[in-house]
């Protein structure tokens, strides 16, 4: 290998943090493989676990993945796959499916859990977190390569209260977030991929999922046989899935699946007007690091201990800034005119200028919103169970049962308060857009599903499904909630221990 490669899932293993699973899967046999491994889904979780499952094994095992979709990105609707779902989106606009997933066309955002994310001392939290501390170089170095050196994720922040509360996360550079094509030839050629085809039953033998069912959306069925499952279906169809089994098998009922199901829920405080985006002498301003942004947020502890964060949206009413997101995340129409373009030639311009030569996120001075998102209380009434309404395959949909609590609500005004003292000790000039006296307010899930098959009850921290000797799985849904962080990247520090305990026999 040369010297400076990038080291990502896409052309090499891991230097160093990778070392154990490189030592281990060196060790393995090379000829006929000795297992074979079938994963369920090949969206964001699922390709980084292919990956390192093949960095483990190399060929001492044959791997087979199952997607409902294809090489096209496809949302709920265009699937044939519904949800009933009455006062949240998280399905119709927060899921995705085909190779490489949600990810793949909403981009992802790389954080982590750290000692802040648990002022109560909790002890699954505090594993958690330990697991994310353990794994986390590995995973930026695996999504970030040679970036990585250059990102500072720092729990340990120090300093005035306000860079106390600091942390930084990093969204993934645009042609390099879907995890699956970022597989090189190679490595995909290595890997049975079964495209277009869903599960639709488990065939359980004692304590061990036998077999899975897989249909086509023309109906054909077919039985596929694996000595190992992984469960990386995304958290709303890998807890259908979940209830479907049980459903089908009662003696493997878990009593925490599909309750407590938690968001982060998002509203807009304050803006900004005629002020840069500095607070306490920081500066929020994302920067660009080879590709990548690079973004701060402050960590927001409610008086009733929620935990959530406070970050800032940026030119959020340029018509032309509108028309590159809409692009950048695969839209295929636009609501933007040809007229807006012309009129935001100056700011395109400028915003050009600063990505490719300034390395930072160009700010129109106009304004800029304070944007708080909180995780929801638990336990809650929130739950995910099987509906009655079929889809297109024939097989149930979800019913999703989502609110926001009392406490939610105490929890948002709280941080509210705070936000405002810190805008007037700034001596900013600011408009308030979120009433605790009204009832009025724009509040949000941003389509961060967690909770309903958590650690701890449904499944290990190595993601292994109690009851069941041959099934794992993997999604945000393993999480108790999102507390502070975008929770994906979180997710794959778990698959790392499990890969690490793998290696060690």
């Amino acid at each position: 290998m040369k010297k400076n490669k990038p080291t990502t899932p896409a052309d090499s293993k891991l230097p160093n943090a990778g070392a154990v699973l490189q030592s281990a899967g060196a060790g393995l046999p090379s000829g006929a493989p000795s297992k074979r491994i079938c994963v369920i889904g090949c969206g964001t979780l699922g390709s980084y676990l292919i990956r390192r499952l093949l960095d483990l094994y190399g060929g001492a095992v044959e791997i087979i993945a199952v997607e409902m979709g294809d090489h096209k990105i496809r949302n709920e609707e265009e699937m044939g796959v519904t949800a009933e779902a009455g006062n949240t989106n998280v399905a119709s606009l927060g899921r995705y499916f085909g190779l490489g997933g949600t990810s793949a066309r909403w981009g992802g955002q790389v954080l982590f859990f750290d000692k802040r994310d648990n002022p109560e001392n909790d002890p699954i939290w505090a594993e958690i977190i330990r697991i994310n501390r353990k794994h986390q170089q590995t995973v930026l170095e695996q999504l970030l390569g040679n970036t990585a050196r250059f990102v500072s994720i720092n729990p340990e922040a120090s300093g005035g209260e306000l860079s106390a509360s600091l942390k930084t996360g990093v969204w993934l550079r645009y042609n390099r977030r879907n995890l699956y094509k970022r597989m090189v030839r190679p490595v995909r050629s290595r890997v049975q991929l079964k495209t277009n085809r869903r599960i639709v039953g488990f065939q359980v033998e004692g304590n061990r999922i036998g077999a899975v069912v897989l249909k086509s959306a023309d109906g054909k069925v077919e039985h596929l046989t694996a000595d190992r499952f992984y469960l990386t279906a995304g958290a709303l169809e890998s807890c259908r899935l979940m209830l479907k089994l049980q459903a089908d098998f009662p003696e493997l009922h878990q009593q925490n699946t599909g309750k407590n199901f938690g968001d982060h829920i998002s509203t807009e405080l304050f803006v900004v007007q005629d002020a840069r985006p500095v607070l306490d002498g920081i500066d929020f301003t994302p920067q660009v690091v080879n590709g990548s942004l690079v973004t701060k947020r402050i960590v927001a502890l409610a008086g009733n201990g929620m935990v959530g964060f406070v970050h800032f949206v940026f030119n959020k009413d340029i018509r032309a800034f509108k028309f590159l997101k809409e692009m950048l995340f695969g839209k295929m129409s636009t609501s933007i005119g040809i007229k807006d373009l012309l009129q935001g030639a100056g700011f395109l311009l400028r915003f050009a200028w600063g990505m490719l030569v300034a390395k930072r996120l160009y700010v129109h001075p106009g304004q800029w919103s304070v944007q708080l998102d909180m995780e929801q209380a638990v336990p809650n009434s929130n739950s995910l169970a099987l509906a009655d309404l079929p889809d297109r395959y024939g097989e149930p949909a979800l019913r999703i049962n989502w609110d926001i609590s009392k406490k939610d609500k105490e929890a948002i005004a709280d941080v509210r308060n705070q936000v405002e003292a810190l805008l007037r000790r700034n001596k900013l000039k600011f408009k308030a857009k979120y009433d605790p006296a009204v009832t009025g307010n724009k509040v949000e899930d941003v389509y961060h599903p967690v909770g309903f098959l958590p650690v701890g009850s449904v499944v290990s921290m190595t993601g292994k499904v109690k009851g069941l000797e041959n099934l794992w799985h993997f999604s945000t849904a393993m999480l108790p909630s999102a507390r502070s962080i975008n929770p994906t990247a979180a997710v794959m520090c778990h698959i790392e221990e499990h890969l690490e305990e793998e290696a060690a026999g």
